[in-house]
């Protein structure tokens, strides 16, 4: 089984080489801040977070699912008109049991939307690093799979807290029972790892702490913390593509009149429908601009134990 790793989510297809996405169980890691974020959201009960690419998705998503919390960041800080932003702590101190997300984040929910054509895809922190490598494992022996670590790093460029998050990962995978063949990169991000003696520390040597304490002063401090904890939680948030149809959220959209009512933003739930079953980015890979509902998805991440949604297109 091969392990390879990615040091930013800016890839190009050359920069793959010989790897084949479709034959590759994924583990985004966004460690400052987004997969800890979704670690803490699963973790402390939550249900689902449904991913966003932008923030005009993620309001459009928000006036079809009124249940779901808003969550993200641009630069660092919750967009106006966001429930919350993008921190673990913030979120574990709300009450979430039962309660479902859509989040939008700079550069984590951007690697999720990258690498959707791999076999299956995860979302690693240091908060849950063993039970979903774990889970990786069992996965990848099933589908005869290789795993794959993409770091998201920030803006196109490495960031030291996903690479030092990939490297506790190779540590990890070292202590199991099986044979890995591991890429140079997974030696180099392994080094880095072993050359550092305390987690905050090592996190807070890199660019997403310096540019989080930039945006957040206040609350950077708590949340470089927070994620520094491994294995607070047992939960594997894997994605799934959910068709849109079929998601209970949107039984309220069907076409009668009673139902076509406008919303605050003085949009028809109709209106929202048909853009959303339109946008590309949810064409599973077919490129074509307007997209038949029955082939349009939404990229969902649940806990891996209590996902039973078809990935079938």
């Amino acid at each position: 089984m091969k392990v390879n790793v990615l040091l930013t989510n800016r890839f190009s297809p050359d920069d793959l080489g010989e790897l084949k996405l479709g034959n590759c169980i994924c583990a985004v890691i966004d460690t400052i801040r987004a997969t800890s974020t979704i670690a803490a959201m699963l973790g402390c009960g939550g249900e689902s977070v449904i991913i966003a690419a932008d923030k005009k998705q993620a309001f459009e998503l928000k006036a079809l699912f009124k249940d779901h919390l808003l969550c993200g960041e641009v630069g660092g800080l919750a967009p106006k008109g966001f429930d919350c932003g993008n921190s673990p702590v913030e979120i574990s101190n709300l009450g979430i049991k039962g309660k479902n997300f859509i989040l939008m984040t700079t550069n984590g929910t951007q690697s999720i939307f990258k690498v959707s054509g791999c076999a299956e895809v995860f979302a690693l922190s240091i908060l849950n690093i063993n039970h979903v490598l774990d889970c990786m494992i069992e996965s990848a022996l099933e589908k005869n799979c290789d795993i794959l670590l993409l770091c998201s790093g920030e803006k196109g460029k490495i960031a030291y807290d996903d690479a030092y998050t990939a490297g506790l990962a190779v540590k990890y995978l070292l202590t199991r029972p099986f044979v890995f063949e591991f890429s140079d990169s997974a030696k180099i991000v392994m080094s880095a790892s072993l050359s550092e003696i305390s987690i905050p520390d090592a996190l807070e040597k890199s660019t997403s702490a310096r540019s989080l304490k930039a945006a957040s002063p206040v609350s950077a401090g708590e949340d470089i913390a927070y994620v520094s904890f491994p294995n607070r939680f047992n939960v594997a948030p894997v994605v799934s593509k959910e068709r849109i149809k079929s998601l209970p959220a949107l039984k309220t959209c069907q076409k009668n009149s009673e139902q076509n009512v406008k919303l605050a933003t003085g949009i028809t739930r109709d209106k929202i429908y048909m853009e959303i079953t339109q946008q590309t980015l949810f064409n599973c890979g077919t490129g074509k601009k307007k997209a038949p509902a029955d082939k349009t998805f939404l990229f969902v991440l649940r806990d891996k134990k209590n996902n039973r949604t078809s990935n079938k297109s």
